[in-house]
């Protein structure tokens, strides 16, 4: 007998897109999410704004690595850039989320990234990242390259494991008070990590160096009161 896998109500999809912006295939990643679930999707800028708002500052210098000289970052440069970068991105997104009939915006962060990002995480948010030289999923994955989530008793980890299963039947759960959590992700070396945003939020320190090395996409789930 085949079981029967809940579905989980999603509002909106948050795409973090760094100063690279992001490969088309993650934005496509995001948008099929925000379609499958019926969801908003809101991308959000988060690098490049902080460098227009460092170039502001009146030490604020860069070295070209070419001629090894040291100058002052020019804010107005840095400005252009951001807005070329969004006009850019407002393109791409158009041309994929318009055939999919998913609503979408695209912001740039008001303050520091990640902090911005997590503290809009609310029940029925989903946050999406991936950034170049990420895996972005894919057909045909291997098991246990596949989903994985960590999962704790909190609403957040509930809806966690239920995405996971939604999204792969196969999706290795992996308890967040285990001992060698990071050991044991690593021995998986996941395609996609799912994470409830409690989670997240207090282990940081360790899951950013380690999602750099797996180099896998990121979903954090979102929980009540965020």
């Amino acid at each position: 007998m085949t079981a029967i896998v809940s579905e989980p109500r999603l509002r909106r999809v948050l795409l973090a897109l760094d100063v690279a912006g992001a490969p088309p295939a993650a934005l496509a990643y995001a948008v099929t999410l925000a379609a499958r679930f019926e969801a908003d999707l809101e991308a959000m800028l988060l690098a490049q704004a902080e460098l227009t708002r460092v170039a502001t500052l009146p030490f604020a210098t860069e070295v070209s690595l070419l001629a090894g000289m040291e100058r002052r970052l020019d804010a107005a440069l840095m400005q252009r850039s951001l807005q070329g970068t969004t006009a850019r991105l407002r393109a791409v997104m158009a041309e994929l989320a318009g055939p999919a009939r998913v609503r979408w915006s695209l912001q740039v962060a008001g303050g520091p990234g990640w902090e911005t990002l997590l503290a809009e995480l609310g029940e029925g948010s989903l946050l999406v990242r991936a950034h170049h030289g990420h895996h972005v999923p894919a057909a045909g994955a291997q098991p246990h390259g596949g989903v994985c989530v960590v999962f704790d008793e909190s609403p957040a980890g509930r809806a966690a494991l239920e995405l996971a299963r939604s999204l792969d039947t196969r999706a290795v759960c992996v308890p967040a008070a285990g001992a060698g959590l990071a050991a044991r992700l690593t021995a998986l070396r996941p395609q996609t990590l799912i994470v409830p945003a409690g989670f997240f939020t207090q282990h940081a320190p360790m899951l950013r160096p380690l999602l750099a090395r797996l180099g896998c996409t990121l979903l954090v789930v979102g929980q009540e009161g965020g």
